[in-house]
């Protein structure tokens, strides 16, 4: 697939203000583009029913008996959701492609519409009040190496600049001089603590779940909405097989 840097920076949240009411009906959320699988329903923005396994793989084999397991505790058939919602990264590369292959197979099935969702806004959507209020507002995605993606999001467009790829040493010289700042995120570095930070700088640890995927999909004006194609800051990895 072709390698998109900047689509996740089209999405528009606007919600320096908080969350607008979300839109009736069902919202079927997916993740698992981080080190979790994780599956909810929302109805009228309230999750009715939720499930998360911390994993590092085999999503491929647990997703959907746990879509399954979620589907019957919230006493619903496929027919009867409004949008099918799917974390499309950056994250886990086989484990965004398990999530979106999931989405796009119930949609097709169900004839219900299936939208992606940013996974950095995943993470740091509830964070935009902070930049009404003097805060930049930074997030670091896990990338399973020492780079983590980073991107700036503002309260007047999704991103300040297209996400990228950033060393350790780079992001704490971003911090260094930048101001009263939260990082938001999941990335190895934002576990160091806060002693690892300059005092105006806040570390807020936070995981990406599909309760915040639905959610966000549930937004009336569809703010957040993207199409279910994987986002992808640097080209996946491809070992190809030896020839023989």
């Amino acid at each position: 697939m072709t390698n998109r840097s900047d689509p996740a920076g089209k999405a528009r949240p606007g919600l320096a203000q908080g969350f607008a009411a979300a839109s009736g009906g069902l919202v079927l959320g997916i993740e698992t583009g981080g080190r979790a699988c994780s599956v909810a329903i929302l109805r009228d923005g309230q999750a009715v029913a939720h499930e998360i396994e911390d994993t590092d793989h085999g999503h491929a084999t647990m997703l959907m008996p746990m879509i399954e397991r979620v589907r019957a505790k919230a006493g619903c058939d496929y027919v009867e959701l409004d949008r099918i919602a799917v974390a499309v990264g950056p994250g886990s590369f086989t484990g965004i492609r398990v999530g979106l292959a999931a989405a796009l197979g119930l949609s097709l099935a169900s004839g219900i519409p299936a939208v992606g969702v940013s996974s950095f806004h995943t993470v740091g959507a509830r964070m935009l009040s902070y930049t009404d209020v003097g805060f930049r507002c930074f997030i670091v995605l896990d990338s399973r190496r020492d780079e983590p993606f980073l991107v700036e999001i503002g309260d007047d467009d999704a991103f300040k600049s297209p996400p990228t790829v950033t060393t350790v040493a780079d992001l704490d010289a971003l911090l260094a001089s930048a101001g009263p700042s939260l990082l938001v995120g999941d990335a190895p570095p934002i576990f160091r603590g806060p002693k690892h930070y300059p005092a105006h700088v806040r570390p807020v640890p936070t995981l990406p779940n599909a309760r915040m995927v639905a959610q966000l999909a549930s937004d009336p004006e569809r703010r957040f909405d993207l199409p279910p194609k994987p986002v992808y800051v640097r080209a996946p990895d491809v070992t190809m097989p030896k020839q023989s």
